[in-house]
């Protein structure tokens, strides 16, 4: 993956070391509600994070493009988040998602590293359109989806096996809503 920084933020691999960071992330159950298929259960210890933490970073290795990264807050090093951009499951459209730990809900985080990956997915990455699935709940998601002025396509039920709703953005506008 290419490594890029926005304002507040760094986007990197994970690293052995993020595995706490990890756990205060994916341990909590009011991030993990809003994540995947029934069940959603959050990550039950540290060390079961620190094998994911593993996996994460092997798989980041062997798929340039796409993956889950860590957002690190430059000003403490901390990692707070996480943004990624995959593939949906059975479909040829790339998503674009953000996890972040709920201390950090409300700083603005989530639209910025995202801003920063769809820079990344625009550009290296060559892809027209990026797609967002958010459970319908999920209000602050939602928001994000706005902020970065993606536009609703109504709901689906083609991911996840949940209903979700569905968002785009394409290159051309984001181009054109882009600041000059």
């Amino acid at each position: 993956m290419q490594h890029f920084s926005t304002q507040r933020l760094t986007v990197r691999d994970w690293e052995e070391g993020d595995a706490d960071a990890a756990f205060a992330i994916y341990g909590r159950d009011e991030v993990m509600r809003w994540l995947g298929p029934e069940p959603r259960r959050a990550v039950a210890s540290v060390d079961q994070m620190r094998e994911r933490v593993t996996a994460m970073a092997e798989r980041a290795a062997a798929v340039s493009d796409y993956g889950l990264w860590p957002m690190v807050l430059q000003m403490t090093g901390q990692v707070i988040g996480a943004i990624l951009l995959q593939q949906l499951p059975g479909s040829e459209e790339v998503e674009i998602g953000w996890h972040l730990n709920p201390d950090y809900w409300g700083y603005g985080y989530a639209t910025e590293a995202a801003r920063g990956v769809l820079e990344l997915a625009f550009g290296p990455c060559g892809l027209d359109r990026v797609v967002a699935v958010v459970d319908p709940d999920n209000i602050r998601s939602l928001a994000v989806c706005r902020r970065l002025s993606m536009v609703y396509l109504g709901q689906t039920k083609e991911y996840y096996g949940l209903t979700l709703e569905r968002f785009e953005l394409t290159k051309a506008r984001a181009q054109a809503i882009a600041p000059s």
